[in-house]
């Protein structure tokens, strides 16, 4: 199966990955090869900082990435001496990052670049719809625990690579990689959100959902508190990310939450352990989000960073033993 085959059609793909080595970038350099033997160009940009020839957090050699004649590259000023092709500056964004403002670029020769792009992922849905006049294809290499990057507000589909550098236990990898490919496709929820909403305007965590608008309160909402009785309160939004501390006192209590919803911008704000999220749906608590994720193929990479293997095809199969979704081990098909 070639990756290509399924994200041809779209516009913007999204490259995310479990962990650092995941094989994330050896993806990236396949599709941006198989598009250009299809004669596409493409814009490439990120959420973090990619192309280094040395990984920055684990100190190990990576993949570089490798661009072509007439491929566009969105990336930090400071960044374009590392940019190993003969390049045209085609347009200054007006974006600022620590790199330096983003700027686009024309490859005029083919070679190796390093990329940064926008920190911000309502910022990187901005910057997309104005490269449209440039390329067809936008290329979105995300950056580890920057997975909303992939939601629908900035991507059209994604791309999910794991690999064994997340863990010794194979079994946890694929478990956690299931789990974060379920958050991500969890069920859409229509909330129209104020038009002042934004962190100085809504601080709280919690707000309770009426029709399908936020309801500000006088005092700060509790989950337990909310749902301890009988509670005519169907769903609660979730200002942000939520963590096993924060549902702690929900699981110990006798709330009353089945038929009741949380409601998340994404899947990725979903920040609670396999265990603690299976314990809550049992009990019949639904999880929605304003924006889903839609993941085409899991890629698998069995050889980790830090020395520890998985069997290629023991992997490969527990990987599919647990999904529908097309999964590729590119330890075997896209080697080198």
């Amino acid at each position: 199966m070639d990756i290509y085959d399924l994200i041809k059609d779209e516009e913007r793909v999204s490259f995310i990955g479990m962990c650092k080595n995941a094989g994330k970038t050896t993806v990236l350099n396949e599709v941006i090869k198989e598009l250009h033997e299809n004669e596409e160009s493409i814009l490439l940009t990120s959420i973090g900082r990619d192309g280094e020839e040395l990984d920055l957090v684990t100190n190990t050699k990576k993949p570089e990435i490798y661009i072509y004649k007439d491929d566009y590259i969105a990336t930090a000023r400071d960044l374009i001496k590392y940019c190993d092709i003969t390049k045209e500056i085609v347009e200054s964004t007006g974006i600022y990052t620590p790199l330096g403002e983003i700027i686009i670029i024309r490859a005029l020769s083919d070679g190796f670049v390093q990329i940064a792009g926008p920190s911000i992922a309502t910022q990187m849905a901005t910057v997309c719809e104005s490269f449209k006049k440039y390329s067809k294809g936008i290329l979105i290499d995300g950056a580890l625990e920057r997975k909303s990057i992939a939601t629908g507000r900035v991507s059209n589909v994604a791309i999910l690579s794991s690999g064994a550098s997340y863990s010794v236990d194979m079994e946890k990898t694929v478990r956690d990689t299931i789990y974060t490919s379920m958050l991500f496709s969890l069920p859409e929820y229509k909330l129209d959100l104020p038009d002042d909403f934004n962190r100085e305007n809504y601080s709280d965590k919690y707000y309770i959902i009426e029709g399908n608008t936020i309801k500000k309160s006088d005092k700060k909402i509790e989950l337990r508190e909310v749902w301890a009785k009988e509670s005519e309160v169907e769903s609660i939004f979730v200002n942000g990310a939520l963590s096993d501390a924060m549902i702690n006192s929900l699981l110990l209590s006798n709330a009353k939450i089945d038929g009741k919803r949380l409601v998340f911008f994404d899947g990725s704000r979903i920040l609670i352990k396999y265990e603690n999220f299976e314990k809550l749906r049992q009990r019949g608590l639904i999880f929605s989000c304003i924006d889903t994720i839609n993941i085409v193929v899991i890629t698998i990479n069995p050889f980790s960073a830090y020395g520890h293997h998985y069997d290629s095809e023991a992997f490969l199969k527990a990987m599919q033993r647990e999904t529908d979704m097309p999964v590729v081990n590119i330890g075997s098909k896209y080697r080198g």
